[in-house]
């Protein structure tokens, strides 16, 4: 029984990797298309490819539940067309065993996804941030978008990208005083020193008077913000784009704030809840092959799968924007969509077995 398990599992196991291996190269070819519109003297083809190759891992990490899905379609889809799992049947082996085959496989990819969103795809991602923004840098424009804004000891402050490091880029700070803008700066670079104390690199100042507007240059300039270098790090980051322990630490730090934390616990469980989500598409895909698609085409299976995990998704993210629309805790969006393919797959599953 061993071998036939492996059998069934290898079949799931490169449906799933020839699947992957299209979405990543049509979302690449996409990508490509895309951003090729923003390739300059300074941002080159080069820097574009290198961008979008490392945005890679993050979005395979992303489409592991939808590609397991299609894979596992295809992967018994081909087993079902050569009769392979009628024998299986007959010989005696119930659907549950030949699900228990195919899930195998698809957890160990979403153990690896999961392991790609927490070490790879963070780091990969705050890579592809910088190489844009430095050549938005390099060819001098410096726009307000793209980046983050915070309120920091009554200051606003925008920040283009960031670092791990310590390391801010493109900073922008606006100190009001009352209802009037008091000064501003704007620097290239800020490097944390100790405490509350960073380096302001490359800096322009302006300051407003009631009767003229005064502008200077200055090589460097202290700053003094409570803010801690990591948070800042975290906070100019996308929350999709962070790993699940970064995502925790932001959220602690934002109640501690007062601040609304939603939109990071919404990511926090959209990818805590993959590998649920993951195998709960492989039931229903199980029940799918033994159920109305047993005699259809590959072509079909793979449609039928498109329109599954499109579905899916969308449901994913309507009850996840939902539940921060309605103040509800964002694990009962998320789990929603989850839990309705997993009863649906299980009750297909014992009607076909």
């Amino acid at each position: 029984m061993n071998r036939i398990d492996r059998y069934i599992g290898n079949s799931v196991l490169w449906g799933f990797l020839i699947v992957a291996v299209v979405l990543l190269g049509l979302d690449f070819a996409l990508t490509f298309i895309e951003q090729i519109k923003k390739v300059n003297d300074n941002y080159t083809l080069q820097s574009l490819l290198q961008v979008i190759l490392y945005r890679l891992p993050g979005k395979l990490a992303e489409y592991i539940p939808i590609a397991s899905l299609i894979g596992t379609l295809m992967g018994l889809g081909t087993l079902a067309a050569t009769s392979e799992l009628t024998v299986m049947r007959a010989a005696g082996m119930p659907i549950w065993r030949i699900g228990f085959a195919a899930c195998q496989p698809i957890l160990f990819v979403s153990l690896m996804g999961m392991g790609i969103s927490e070490f790879v795809a963070p780091a990969a991602e705050q890579k592809a941030n910088l190489i844009e923004k430095f050549k938005n840098q390099a060819s001098g424009t410096f726009s307000l978008s793209g980046g983050v804004w915070l309120k920091a000891d009554n200051n606003f402050v925008y920040i283009d990208a960031a670092d791990d490091t310590g390391t801010l880029y493109g900073i922008e700070i606006f100190a009001p005083k009352e209802q009037e803008l008091k000064y501003t700066r704007r620097a290239a670079t800020a490097q944390h020193l100790q405490g509350s104390q960073w380096q302001l690199n490359d800096v322009t100042e302006t300051r407003f008077f009631p009767d003229r507007i005064e502008t200077k240059s200055l090589p460097n300039a202290e700053w003094t913000v409570s803010i801690t270098p990591e948070n800042l790090f975290l906070a100019s980051q996308d929350p999709e784009t962070l790993s699940l322990s970064q995502l925790l630490n932001y959220q602690t730090y934002l109640r501690q704030e007062k601040l609304d934390a939603s939109q990071y616990e919404l990511e926090f469980w959209i990818t805590a809840l993959r590998p649920v989500a993951s195998l709960a598409l492989v039931l229903v895909a199980l029940s799918s092959v033994f159920g109305p698609l047993r005699s259809s085409t590959m072509g079909g299976r793979i449609f039928s799968g498109v329109i599954i995990g499109l579905a899916f998704q969308n449901a994913l993210n309507i009850f996840g924007r939902m539940s921060i629309a309605v103040s509800f805790p964002p694990i009962i969006g998320v789990s929603i969509p989850i839990i309705i393919c997993l009863l649906a797959g299980i009750i297909l599953v014992r009607r076909r077995g």
